[in-house]
């Protein structure tokens, strides 16, 4: 998996961002518990909430 930083993240379409977030939802399950990839997996998925959080309160 190739983790966008934060500010790459935020240059990406909210379509694009649901679509990674979604791929990254359904990858979980094959991700043993406790292990570094699924913790890094769940990092990148709340940074990717966070600039879809940061989208809907940006002024319209």
């Amino acid at each position: 998996m190739n983790e966008l930083s934060v500010r790459e993240l935020m240059k990406l379409a909210r379509a694009e961002l649901c679509g990674l977030a979604n791929r990254l939802t359904l990858s979980l399950p094959a991700r043993p518990e406790q292990s570094a990839e699924r913790t890094r997996t769940l990092r990148y998925m709340h940074d990717i909430r966070r600039v879809l959080d940061w989208y809907d309160q940006a002024p319209k």
